[in-house]
Formats: structure tokens, sequence, C-alpha cells
């Protein structure tokens, strides 16, 4: 039974089909014209966007302009359908809605006296315009009938006209250039409708490009605003988004927001079936869970699902085919099935209209994918229409968020579906024909675009003055050898110039050359620029150092390991809590509504991962090693407790694990007690002198009296502040792993700063060190807990910085978890130990 559009779908649909009827019009003025006139007249006129949210009715609506077209004239109409498993269900509605167009079969119905009357062919853009074996049929003539290309020319030739309809237009065809060729080559639709539920889709400027077809800018196409479905009742009233947001950045890397996303999901759609049952509606609601691409991912969370959130393992389907298929549309429909597992790639095109929730595993970058995720649960069911009535709560779509950074796609697609207003689209047609005597002319006429009417060859026609670009060439590159000859080759120009006579060479080198060559390299060798040290520098400075670690420096460290009660009480807090932000997505402040704490578990992988991180820091020890004796010792320390140690191992190895995270310095300080007594205080020779293969930039206060190379952009700005500052007796650049080195303030990770300078005010030796941080490394927590390193004889670190974009440094120091400014940087602080 045919179904009466609502009033908002009939304003849409009565402006399509007046504007082909404009374009049968304009057809019937040129039918004694050039074909290749009809042809451009096609092209500027032809096609219409049709842009709706999912579930506004756009399907309902092209099928019966489709309907209200053919009335008027004989029209083959091509409905492509994005996926093979939605043809059935786009045939179901057009033998609904239009039961006077007949449904022709691809396989069978490649006839002349078939299609000769009119009517649709349901099909893919892969079914036509592929190199599969389907599209290759489909396309030659033999004992089905004809060539699909053959029905098209004999069909126009007998007055019938083409036409087109592409539901999902932003997906599919216009990827594909077989796709787009069988549409401008082949088909050339007279009429062609193209529904979209992305609006203002970039696509459609592709189409444009890759086709010849025209569609006008934006405020020219036929839409729907989501308001008028919300008012019909075709659509919820709103969307709600959960995300999750952890306490601090370190908890958010172990948070499982997989698990917690599919707990509140699973939570909201129980609440909805009680909900529903309450309102005497007979309806089961669908849960929808995207996962990311893998069996690995569908199967592991159909097994939270079934094992932890008690689903019964029927009610929890896994749909792993690339694109929505018969079986994906029967699963939708099927009121046994409560939860629908699916990948990324399938959330385009199928109708789920029992959906009242989604749980997002990954992110949703993507504004269409945003666009169709949200179409799949804002549907009101047919059960659901009726209902004026209806609670908040059912008349929502709730969206549950497992990376709470990666929303830019919803978010993006909520604006731009809010900015969708129900409008026919532009009536008329952008073609001028102009006739004189014998003579017909086309021009296209563009809003503001200046015209003019230009008499030409005794005919006239309107021309399109508006000025084009011209290109420019590009200039001629330059000679390649011109760059070499300006570039100096290791400062020898005798290098150079000999390297630029053999390559040019036709034949071999000539002995000259070579020769040249081989003299310049010897003389290179002693050639390097020497820079001897300061006379006032002294000769060694004090560092420190650490031996080579024992034997059994593994078993060593796990003996220094406090497994204390309070420690090992640890071993089972697997749990954080975490804020839930609910936010209405089409809201214009989108403000959330509630701030509430959740808890969440810890993902036993990332805590093994940050646990590995951990151990690996000590870099002396072998980690395989390392983690059997940690292990070993923890067990005896569980029982030592008189708890019970777990029956399996690797219920040992997550308690370890959670425990070393939990306790991020446990090793740090087992390796202090095994390894502090150890170091030593030695003296570190400074070179007597500085050399190099090129001149280095004079400085008037470094130790060698030059900038030394390697350095970046924040140490040669602290650098030159040194060399130009009235108290600085000299400053050197000091060399990592085997300048002045700490270890008394980690653990087994030398630090080297950057610089070392001489204050004469200074008490001690005069000595002051300095390190430059990036802004980049002031959360790292290496770099923090280096901010409290302290020299025995030269005193604490200097640890300065700027941020990015800014010119001015200041001192840093520890805050919290990251380093913070303590004030501008100035170098008469650091005669202060």
């Amino acid at each position: 039974m045919a179904a009466s559009l609502k009033p908002f779908q009939e304003t849409v649909c009565s402006g399509i089909v007046a504007r082909f009827d404009n374009v049968r019009a304009l057809y019937a003025q040129l039918a004694n014209a050039a074909p290749e006139r009809l042809t451009e007249a096609r092209r500027n006129d032809a096609a219409l966007v049709l842009q709706a949210p999912t579930g506004a009715g756009k399907t309902l609506i092209a099928v019966e302009a489709m309907r209200r077209t053919s009335a008027q004239e004989r029209v083959l109409w091509f409905w492509f359908a994005p996926f093979t498993g939605l043809v059935d269900q786009s045939q179901r509605v057009i033998a609904s809605q239009a039961p006077e167009l007949t449904v022709f079969d691809l396989d069978s119905d490649r006839q002349l006296d078939a299609v000769r009357s009119g009517g649709v062919f349901v099909v893919t853009w892969a079914s036509l315009a592929a190199r599969n074996a389907d599209s290759r049929r489909a396309r030659q003539a033999g004992d089905a009938g004809l060539s699909i290309d053959a029905v098209i020319v004999l069909a126009r030739e007998q007055g019938v006209r083409i036409g087109c309809i592409v539901d999902e237009a932003h997906h599919g065809f216009q990827r594909a250039t077989q796709a787009r060729s069988f549409f401008s080559d082949v088909l050339q639709p007279d009429y062609a409708l193209l529904m979209t539920a992305t609006p203002r889709d970039d696509d459609m400027g592709t189409f444009e490009r890759a086709t010849g077809y025209t569609l006008g800018e934006p405020a020219d196409w036929a839409s729907v605003s989501r308001f008028d479905a919300v008012e019909a009742r075709l659509l919820k009233r709103g969307l709600r988004m959960v995300r999750f947001i952890a306490r601090d950045g370190d908890t958010a890397q172990l948070v499982d927001f997989e698990h917690l996303a599919l707990r509140e999901c699973t939570a909201m759609h129980r609440r909805i079936k009680r909900d529903l049952e309450a309102q005497g509606v007979s309806l089961t609601p669908l849960m929808l869970v995207q996962v990311p691409d893998g069996k690995d991912a569908q199967e592991a969370a159909r097994r939270y699902l079934v094992d932890t959130l008690q689903f019964d393992p029927t009610a929890v389907r896994v749909h792993t085919a690339a694109e929505p298929d018969p079986d994906l549309l029967a699963l939708a429909h099927d009121p046994t099935v409560e939860v629908l597992i699916f990948k990324m790639a399938v959330a385009l095109g199928f109708d789920a209209p029992r959906a009242f929730t989604l749980a997002a595993l990954r992110g949703a970058r993507d504004v269409s994918f945003g666009v169709q995720v949200i179409g799949r649960i804002v549907r009101r069911h047919a059960l659901l229409q009726p209902r004026i009535d209806l609670p908040p709560v059912l008349d929502h779509g709730y969206v549950f968020l497992a990376n709470a950074e990666s929303q830019e796609g919803l978010l993006e697609a909520g604006t731009q579906i809010n900015t969708l207003t129900t409008q026919a689209p532009e009536l008329g047609t952008q073609t001028v024909v102009t006739v004189v005597g014998d003579a017909t002319r086309l021009q296209v006429v563009r809003s503001g675009e200046p015209l003019s009417l230009l008499v030409a060859d005794g005919a006239a026609s309107l021309v399109d003055t508006t000025q084009g670009g011209d290109d420019r060439p590009l200039g001629d590159m330059k000679n390649a050898d011109g760059a070499l000859r300006d570039t100096p080759f290791s400062g020898f120009a005798e290098v150079t110039q000999a390297l630029l006579e053999i390559a040019g060479s036709t034949g071999d080198a000539s002995a000259t050359a070579i020769a040249g060559v081989t003299n310049a390299l010897s003389l290179a060798q002693d050639a390097f620029y020497r820079y001897p040290r300061r006379e006032d520098a002294p000769a060694t400075l004090r560092g420190e150092a650490l031996p080579p670690p024992p034997t059994d420096f593994e078993a060593g460290l796990a003996a220094h390991v406090d497994f204390s009660a309070e420690v090992l009480n640890d071993r089972t807090r697997g749990r954080v809590q975490v804020q839930r932000v609910d936010s209405g997505l089409f809201e214009r402040n989108g403000i959330a509504e509630d701030g509430a704490d959740v808890w969440a578990s810890l993902s036993t992988e990332a805590v093994a991962d940050r646990a590995e991180q951990i151990r690996l820091r000590l870099r002396e020890a072998n980690d395989r090693e390392l983690y059997a004796r940690l292990l070993e010792r923890f067990v005896q320390a569980i029982e030592a407790s008189g708890a019970e140690v777990p029956a399996d191992e690797e219920t040992r190895m997550q308690q370890l694990d959670l425990v070393l995270v939990r306790r991020p310095h446990l090793l740090r300080d087992a390796f202090r007690r095994l390894r502090q007594h150890q170091i030593r205080d030695i003296d570190v020779a400074l070179a007597a002198e500085l050399q190099s293969d090129h001149r280095l930039r004079a400085a008037n206060k470094g130790l060698y009296g030059v900038f030394p190379p390697g350095m970046n952009n924040d140490e040669h700005a602290i650098a030159e502040q040194l060399d130009r500052h009235p108290l600085v007796r000299w400053w050197h650049r000091n060399v990592p792993h085997h300048g002045v080195g700490l270890y008394r303030w980690d653990d087994g990770a030398g630090f080297y700063p950057d610089f070392v300078v001489s204050l004469p005010d200074r008490p001690g030796d005069g000595i002051a060190l300095l390190e430059p941080k990036g802004a980049h490394l002031w959360g790292l927590e290496s770099e923090v807990e280096k901010s409290a390193a302290v020299h025995q004889d030269y005193g604490r670190v200097f640890m300065v910085g700027r941020k990015r974009g800014e010119r001015d440094f200041t001192f840093l120091r520890p805050l919290g978890n990251r380093l913070q400014s303590d004030g501008t940087f100035s170098i008469d602080r650091l005669r202060f130990p």
C-alpha cells in the first residue's frame, strides 16, 4: 500500500517534479536541434541533488517523484542502491509506492520490448560499472538479452527518456572510474536525482568535474530539515552523546574505555527496554556496537557482552561482511537480536529502526560516518510514530564514545544536519535557447555572471563574457651544476671543482682530475679547524660515574623491592573513577548535563604495557630475567602477608603489573638502595682543543672561543645570552656521556645538563649547571624528575624553557606532574645555589 507523503515531503517532491517538468519542456524546444545541443542541455540541467537526514523519507520522496515524472512521459529509470544488500529493499519500496512502474530484472529484462513503455532497473554500480563478471555480463549481449548499453540506445531511439536515481550519492560510484564513465558516456541521463544524507557533500564537486553534469549551488538543491522530520515523528527528538574523561593523562592511558562504553551503553539499552514494556510497546530495542576492523575486535566485544554483561549468546550477533547484505538487514529487524556488532564500513545505508543506542569503540572523526551513525539510531520505529506523549528517554538516541577525543565527526555531522532547511529545488533551467533563422544556440545562464547578446556569422547567441584565467608556463629549472658550484664541499673548493670535472666527463675521468681529488682529500685530513681551550678555564670538572652492574643485578634489584602490606594492597585495585559527560548533539550550547563519576576498569593490556615501560627504564637490566625475579619475590611477599596467592600465573602477572603501575617509583627506589652507594665522584677531563672540518662561528666567552655545532634553537638562544652577559666568565656546551654527568638523581640513566657556566660570584667552584627544555617535554615524568637533580659540588641544575612561539625563557620547576614557569630567566640568578 502506497504511503502518503508528509506535508514537508510533498513540498520537496512537488518541487523536484516541477524541476523535471521544466527540463522536459527544454527538451521539447530542442526536438529539432542537433544532437550535441541536447547533450549539452542534459549536462546543464538534468541533474538535481536531494539532501535529507537519514530517516526523513528521502527514498519515499524519490520514488514518488519518479512515479509522477513517469506519468508525463515514458522514462526508463536506473535506481542505484549503494550496496547489493539494499537492492531487494529498494525494489520492495518502489513496488509498494509506485505499483504502476514495472521493476525490471537486470538478468532477464534486457530487451527493447520489455522497456519500451518505461520502468525501473534497481542495480548497484558494481553490477554495471565494474570489472567483475556480473558487470561484464550485463554490458554484453548474450542469451539473457541485449547489452544494457544497447538497451539504452534503442530505448532512446524509441523516444524513451533515461532517468537515474542515485541513493547515498556521497558513497560509492564517485570513487570508481568505471562508474563515472558509465554515467556520463553510456547512461547520459535526461533526469538525474542524487540523494545524500551528507549535507553539502564535497563529493558533489567531484561529481561535476568527473561527469560534466552541473548540479548548481547548495541553495538550489532540494533539502529536508531535521526539525520537520522530528515534528512529523519520523525522527527522535534528539541524540545524547556520552563521553568519559579521566582525571589525568596517565590514568587515561590505562582505562579500559571500550568496556566502559559497552557497560554504560548496555545499562541504557536495558532501561529503554524496561520503559518500552512500561509503555505497552511490543518492541525489542537494538543496541549497535561499532568496532574497528578485524575479527579479534569483534570477538572481544562479543565475548565481553556475553560473559560479563550477561547477554544471551543468541541475542548477540556479529556482522562480518565488508558491506551491508541481506543477512545484516534481517538481523536489524529480527526481534530476537538485541545487540548487533558491526564494523565501521557498514555504518552506511542499512535500515535499523529498532536501534536506540550505539557503543562506538573507535574514533568518529569522519563527518560522513558521523552522519550515518546518527541516522542509524535517530529513526522512530513505526510503532512509536503515532505516539505523541512519548517519554523523553524513548525520544532520543544515545552514542557512547570509547574515545572521547575522537568525536569531531559526530560534532560536525550534528552541526551540518542542523543547518538543513526544507526547500524545494530552484525552478527553471540554466539553459537559454536562442534561435535565429536555422541556427540554434545554447547558453548557460548563471546568477551574477555578465552576459552579452552578440551577433556573428549571421546568427545570434548569448555568450558568457566572464574572463577565464590564463595558464602561465613554469620557468626553466636552473642547472644543477650551478647550485653545486655555489655549495662548498667540506670547505674545499678544489674537491668540488674536481668532482664536477669527473661528473661532467663523457668517458673515463682524466688522470689529472682524479689526482686533484686525491690530493685535496689528503690535505683535508690535516685541515681541521682547531680551537684551543681558554687559558682561564680548568682542565677538569667534577662529575659522577656508575660502575657496570654486577652479574646478579636482576636478583639483587628484586631483593631490594619493598613489597610491603600497603604496596600489596594495590594488586587488586583494578578500577578508577572517571567523569561521565553527557551532552545533546543537536543542542546549540552542547553543555554537559551530567558530570557524575563512574567506575572504570583498567585495561590489563594497557597496564602490562605501562609496567613494561617502567621496567625498561632500568637500562642495565635484562627485562625477561628481571620480570621472572620480580614475580618470584612478589609471590613470596603475598605468602608472607598471609594472603592467598592466585592459582594461575596469568593472574599473578596481572597483579604484579598493577602494583608496578600503581607504584611507579617502586623499582626506582629499589635501584637506589642497590646502586646509590656504588656511584663515584670523578674528574672529567676537558679536551685541550675542539676540532671541526669547517669554520665555526666565534663566541667571546665560549670555552673554545666558538659556538659548537649540534645545538637546537633553544640551546642557541641560551648560548647567545650567556656569551654576551658580563657576569659570565666562560660557558661550555656539555658533551653527553663524556662530560659532567649526574647519576644520583635517577635509576641509572645519566643526566648530562646542556651547559656548564662559570660565574665569578657563585660560591664554591663558581660553576652552575643549566638545562634548556623544550615545551613539548614539560609534561614527561622523566623530565620532571630531572629538575630535582643535584650535583655534589655544583648544586642543583637550573632548568629553563620557553613556550612555543615565545621569545623569552623562564625558569622551570616541578608542579604536580609537569614543569611550570618559575619566573623570567635571568643569568644573575645562576649565581645563587
